[in-house]
Formats: C-alpha cells, sequence, structure tokens
C-alpha cells in the first residue's frame, strides 16, 4: 500500500499515511459454486455469494442511496449501561482500546503505559504485566488482547516481535509463548481448542500469514502469506473487531473483509463493496452479528482531514444498504460513533467531554421530552477532575 496521503480513521485506532495517490486495492472473489442474488430494498442491489461453508457479500457503492437515516443503537445492542471508573490515582487511563467481556473490562492504554484490568462495575483490579524490559513487562505498543474468563487467562501481543505474552487474572505474569518467527501488527484470537489464532502482516510469502500456535509456541496449523497479502513496510494495518463467533479481520492491502476459519485452516471472504474505478474512497469494512458496516470516505489534501462519505450498514438478512448516523436511543438520542469490539459498543469519555455533549443534545432540540431530565442529572452528576464514563451495551446476536 503507497502511503503518503491516506488516512484511514477509526473510534479507536488513528493510522496516519502520507501520499496522495489512493492505494490499489484488490478484491478476491473464489470460484464457488452457489450464487444467489438478495436484491436490497435501497437500490444498493448487494450479491450474496454463498458454498456450502461461507457467505461472501459484496454491495455496489455507487447503487447505495446516500440520504443518511439516524439509526437508533437499540437496533444493535440489548440495553447500554454507563459505567464511573474508580477515582483512585491507579485507575485512572488513557484508554487506546478497550474491550469487555461477561465479568471483566480490559483498557489497552496509549504507549507507554500498562494495560488495565477493571470489574464490570468500573472497580480496579490490577495492571496486567508493567511497561519495562524485565520478566513479563513490555516496552512496544500492545496490539491486541485476550481476556480468557473460563481460561483465567489474559494474552497480550505486539506491534512486532516474536513471542504472545501470558498472564493470570490477577495480572500476574504466567510466561512468554515463544513463536518460532516475527509477528507484525498481529490479531489473536482464541480458539475452542485452547489454541491461539494469528493474522500477521507479513512480508514473505514463505512465512505464515494465519497460523493456529499451541501454548508453548509450536504452530499447529498455517496459511502461507498469499501474494496480494504480502507487504513491504510498516504503513498498512489489519483491523479485527471480532463481532461475532467468527475471526474476521480488514487488511488494507485487499479490498475484502476476510474470516480466519481455523477448524478448516482456510481464509474465508465475507463482505466487499464494488467501488467505481475512479474516484475510489478510503473504505474500512466492519462485521457485527447481524450487519456489516462500511466507513467510506474521501481524502482532502489541502486541509488534511477526511471528507465527504459516510458510514454505511448492510443487513445480512434483507440486504439492505443504508447510509447511517449512530445515536444512543438509551440516553436521549445522543449522537455516537460505531465504536463495537469484541462483541460490545464501548464508548469512554472523560467527564468534562461527557457534560458538553449532553449540554449540546439538550440544545439541539433532539432529546426526547422524556430523557431531559435524565441528561440532565447525568451531566450534574458529573465532576471533571473524576476517571472516564464508558457506555457499554452487548451487541444482539
Amino acid at each position: 500500500m503507497d502511503s503518503s496521503h491516506i488516512r484511514i480513521i477509526h473510534t479507536f485506532v488513528f493510522i496516519i499515511i502520507q501520499n496522495s495517490s489512493i492505494m490499489k486495492l484488490k478484491v478476491l472473489i473464489p470460484a464457488l459454486s452457489l450464487i444467489t442474488v438478495a436484491l436490497a430494498s435501497c437500490n444498493s442491489n448487494p450479491k450474496s455469494v454463498s458454498d456450502s461453508n461461507a457467505k461472501f457479500t459484496v454491495c455496489d457503492f455507487a447503487s447505495v442511496d446516500n440520504n443518511t437515516i439516524e439509526l437508533p443503537l437499540s437496533d444493535l445492542v440489548e440495553d447500554c449501561q454507563l459505567i464511573r471508573f474508580d477515582n483512585s490515582d491507579a485507575a485512572l487511563f488513557k484508554a487506546r482500546v478497550i474491550m469487555a467481556t461477561d465479568n471483566y473490562i480490559g483498557i489497552r492504554q496509549q504507549t507507554g503505559l500498562p494495560y488495565k484490568l477493571y470489574d464490570r462495575k468500573g472497580k480496579f483490579l490490577c495492571d496486567v504485566g508493567n511497561v519495562g524490559s524485565g520478566p513479563g513487562e513490555y516496552n512496544q505498543p500492545i496490539y491486541d488482547e485476550i481476556i480468557d474468563e473460563k481460561g483465567g487467562h489474559i494474552f497480550l501481543n505486539f506491534f512486532t516481535g516474536n513471542k504472545i505474552m501470558m498472564y493470570d487474572l490477577n495480572g500476574k505474569w504466567i510466561k512468554d509463548i515463544k513463536l518460532p518467527l516475527n509477528i507484525n501488527k498481529s490479531k489473536i484470537s482464541l480458539n475452542d481448542d485452547g489454541t491461539l489464532s494469528v493474522v500477521q502482516m507479513s512480508f514473505e510469502e514463505k512465512d505464515p500469514f494465519a497460523f493456529c500456535v499451541d501454548m508453548d509456541g509450536k504452530i499447529t496449523k498455517q496459511i502461507l502469506t498469499p501474494a496480494h497479502m504480502k507487504v513491504g513496510d510498516f504503513n498498512g494495518e489489519i483491523f479485527s473487531y471480532q463481532n461475532g463467533p467468527d475471526f474476521e479481520f480488514f487488511h488494507t492491502s485487499n479490498d475484502t473483509l476476510f474470516a480466519y476459519n481455523a477448524a478448516e485452516n482456510r481464509l474465508e471472504p465475507h463482505f466487499a463493496m464494488n467501488f467505481p474505478k475512479e474516484n475510489k474512497p478510503i473504505h474500512l469494512y466492519m462485521e457485527l452479528p447481524t450487519c456489516y458496516f462500511a466507513n467510506c470516505y474521501y481524502w482532502d489534501n489541502e486541509k488534511q482531514r477526511p471528507t465527504g462519505g459516510g458510514t454505511y450498514m448492510i443487513d445480512k438478512k434483507t440486504g439492505k444498504a443504508v447510509k447511517f448516523n449512530l445515536v444512543n436511543d438509551f440516553f436521549g438520542n445522543m449522537p455516537t460513533y460505531y465504536s463495537f469490539n469484541k462483541g460490545y459498543y464501548l464508548r469512554s469519555l472523560e467527564p468534562g467531554s461527557m457534560q458538553e455533549e449532553v449540554e449540546k443534545l439538550l440544545s439541539s432540540g433532539k432529546c426526547p421530552d422524556k430523557d431531559k431530565e435524565k441528561m440532565k442529572e447525568l451531566a450534574a452528576s458529573l465532576h471533571e477532575n473524576d476517571n472516564n464514563v464508558l457506555f457499554i451495551g452487548k451487541l444482539k446476536q
């Protein structure tokens, strides 16, 4: 991927790439035995390509209705709660990525700060390891994490290196899982058999692109790097939000959202948009249990910021595609981002920012009457020196 003027922006991840030519992206469409076409109700006409093992949906970008709707968060999540974190010094954080499980909240912080673990009420439990170069310590940016409640483990992996670090739920280091190769900007997932699946940015076709590894670091399955997935530098990225049962990922050298099927040891295409050859937008895909999201925009070289485009939702069952802005209807229709990670909606705000957003909402006239008092009380209860608050909701399946 040529990187001098492209910027891919998402709620938690900012990748700054600096060159004016938009990346040349490839679409992988395998030969599949059965093709079905589902016509969308909003003229998007996505095609659903299936075989006995996987389903590949392609949406025609040029045909999508660009009228923007307000999408209520309740369409996507079961509920939404506001969590107030501890105000102790140890509990304060500077979040980059947040994940949650039934009983824990994990916070990946900015570089140079340790991973933090909280309970679901926001009580600080522990730092997971620490920053440094000693046993159980790390001095590289964390790139992905797993909180394994059932097994009692936390796994951290990093920007680059030949290990995945393993801790217990008290944040104590257990061991390093030493790998037989360096992995770069990798994403990880826990398999039912106790192995880990890994997808990484590979520089060589002879190296594994996707593989399974046991707790001793032995590779049990692997897929060597396809030519279209090989990269020449660190400018690209792999996004993997794992909001459903599949280990899905979007590799910026490619134009398709894939999943790594560890049981069958294969890559399966899930979603792509069919863009016009001219003026192709920069884009990022995400999979949720019931739909796909496509964030598409253009880069303004003069103003050095994204412009135009928008975010599109493609319903898996109906094929309907809509352009949308997301609103949190559990809290007065507050505008929000599509910040979903590992099965949850998660949005963290500093108290002062939260108060500003509530004031803006109340003055906009968009807050329903039934919610106005609730939102006023919420804003009044916040103090600027407190720790962050977190909106959290579990995704519908």
